[in-house]
């Protein structure tokens, strides 16, 4: 880190630091071969000043895990303390002095020694060296006291460079933490709009995409209304002509039911007038009988007369010559029997056969009645179903007069309908459309967010990583839903696993065991998995058109998000308190 270009905390300008020290420690020119004489009086013996220094300092809990005592690192820093106080007592003071210094005060805000170790270190260092320069020197006390002022001059100055150095890098250290501090905040901050603003992106496509939906299913109702109109006016139109075809039946049924009634009375006569053949038939019927009878009288006086014809032709024959005048008269006789009776045969077989035609003619008329009462019954029921028909058609008529009155209404209603319904249609697009414009401009804001968060993001902070997780998370999902409501293109192959992601490369990077068995970090691992398993999922489903599928896994992507995002939350919370020394 570069010095700050600032007053020392003592006032003294940074740049003029080592020449005010010097002077004011009095390392004058004698004083550089002095540093030199030191240092091979102290060469020997540096080992085992290093040797007890770095034992004591291992033996501070508190110091020996940040100098690394656990780790084999003493002998390297032995080395580098070696070298470090050569260049100091053999070159002296100037600028690779304290460059030196500089980084020697970084290593120790590095390890995150505080001041008071840090000059209590330096006080121990001296303490340790003071033996092995009184030792040397016992014989000769001004050169004693000479070497006792160079080291001191030499350490203090040292001392005062690297404190100064110490000072600077911790007063930018300190800037530097409030910096990534304050970007880290300024990185949760803007993850949480990140996620509010998205909130309100995502309900809006989920809007957008129910207003497309409801403005589709307006321009259908508006076409089935248009069509029920029609529909309407063709019903009011065949109802026009149903009722007046209905008006025409019904006086077709009524003129019918004249005509019905005509026939019947018609019928009705030849009713009568079969009635009067059938009394007629019979009164014929027994006038033959009579003659059948007056026959009867005669075959019997013709059988009578013949006999007395034969009895006269015998007393003729017996009385000879002067009955055969009376033979002639019995044989006339005789004959006109014999032709009387076959006249009468001839008569009785006319009269039987005049009697078969009557019985005929009146099994004809007796038929013919029975045809005519059955017709007569045929035709009343007519006329009855006629007038019932009649009625109903009557009413018929009437209703759908009632009816078609009742569709010029409806046809007013329906028009009114179909008319606000593709003003709602209209609204709807114009809905969507202003929608469009919101989700245009938030995308927008989502750009500049996401060049902020770029901005404020530090690679090497797990806190700053686990907010740009978020971030990640919610543009993830985002795509998604886009993806889904028509406002994006990403196909369910292109979606990275679990693992390829910022967060996945991240967690499977951590050997830390305290950060990998922390509740916080292992309750990431199966919602992180599930978020991408949920997201290949939703996509395959909408690339299938099954629409319960693509719901189903937006829920379950939705849900596992919200997992890792307060996993993330609570781990970022513990980096703050148990795992703040952590990985």
């Amino acid at each position: 880190m570069a010095r700050l270009a600032t007053q020392s905390r003592n006032g003294v300008a940074g740049d003029d630091l080592t020449a005010t020290i010097s002077d004011f420690l009095e390392m004058n020119g004698a004083s550089a071969g002095n540093g030199k004489a030191l240092w091979r009086a102290l060469s020997s013996r540096m080992p085992a000043i290093l040797e007890t220094f770095y034992g004591a300092l291992a033996d501070r809990p508190e110091l020996a895990e940040k100098l690394g005592a656990n780790c084999g690192r003493v002998e390297e820093l032995k080395a580098t303390q070696q070298r470090h106080m050569e260049f100091l007592l053999d070159h002296g003071p100037g600028p690779d002095l304290e460059e030196q210094a500089r980084k020697i005060g970084e290593a120790h805000v590095r390890a995150g020694i505080t001041p008071l170790w840090y000059l209590a270190a330096y006080g121990r260092l001296f303490h340790d060296m003071i033996p092995a320069l009184v030792a040397g020197n016992r014989l000769s006390p001004k050169k004693q006291t000479r070497m006792l002022q160079t080291a001191v001059s030499h350490i203090f100055l040292d001392m005062v460079l690297a404190y100064d150095a110490y000072q600077t890098s911790m007063m930018a250290e300190t800037v530097d933490k409030k910096e990534r501090e304050k970007d880290v905040h300024s990185l949760r901050k803007l993850a949480q709009t990140v996620r509010n603003i998205n909130d309100v992106t995502l309900n809006m496509a989920y809007l957008s995409n129910n207003i497309r939906a409801a403005s589709d299913g307006g321009q259908a109702i508006s076409s089935a209304s248009a069509e029920l109109v029609a529909s309407i006016q063709q019903i009011a139109a065949t109802s026009d002509g149903t009722a007046q075809e209905a008006d025409t039946t019904h006086s077709a049924i009524a003129d019918g039911l004249k005509s019905m009634q005509a026939v019947s009375t018609t019928i009705k006569d030849i009713a009568a007038s079969s009635q009067r053949s059938a009394d007629d038939l019979t009164e014929l019927h027994e006038a033959s009988d009579q003659i059948s009878e007056f026959l009867t009288v005669i075959e019997s006086i013709a059988a009578q007369t013949n006999l007395l014809a034969l009895n006269a032709t015998i007393e003729a024959a017996r009385a000879g010559e002067a009955g055969k005048g009376f033979a002639v008269v019995a044989a006339e006789v005789k004959e006109l029997a014999t032709q009387t009776a076959k006249a009468t045969e001839d008569i009785a077989q006319r009269i039987e056969a005049l009697k078969g035609g009557m019985m005929t003619i009146r099994e004809s008329i007796e038929s013919s009645q029975n045809a005519v009462e059955k017709g007569e019954e045929t035709i009343t029921g007519a006329n009855a179903l006629m007038e019932t028909v009649g009625t109903q058609i009557g009413d018929v008529s009437h209703k759908m007069q009632e009816i078609s009155s009742i569709l010029q209404q409806q046809h007013g209603a329906s028009q009114e309908i179909a008319e606000s319904i593709t003003r709602v249609a209209d609204l709807a697009n114009e809905n969507e459309r202003r929608l469009s414009e919101m989700s245009g401009s938030l995308d927008h804001a989502n750009g500049a967010f996401l060049e902020d968060a770029k901005a404020w993001f530090d690679a090497d902070s797990a806190q700053s990583l686990c907010e740009m997780a978020k971030i990640d998370h919610v543009m993830f999902k985002k795509r998604i839903v886009d993806t889904v409501t028509g406002r994006d293109k990403w196909r369910a192959g292109e979606v990275p696993d679990h693992h390829s992601c910022r967060l996945g490369k991240w967690y499977d990077a951590i050997t830390d065991e305290r950060i990998r068995a922390h509740p916080s970090f292992v309750a990431m691992r199966e919602p992180h998995r599930t978020v991408h398993a949920a997201a290949r999922e939703t996509l395959e489903a909408y690339d299938r058109g099954d629409k319960a599928a693509v719901a189903a896994g937006l829920d379950r992507l939705e849900a596992a998000s919200i997992e890792v995002i307060e996993a993330l939350e609570a781990f970022s919370t513990a980096l703050d308190r148990d795992l703040q020394r952590a990985g």
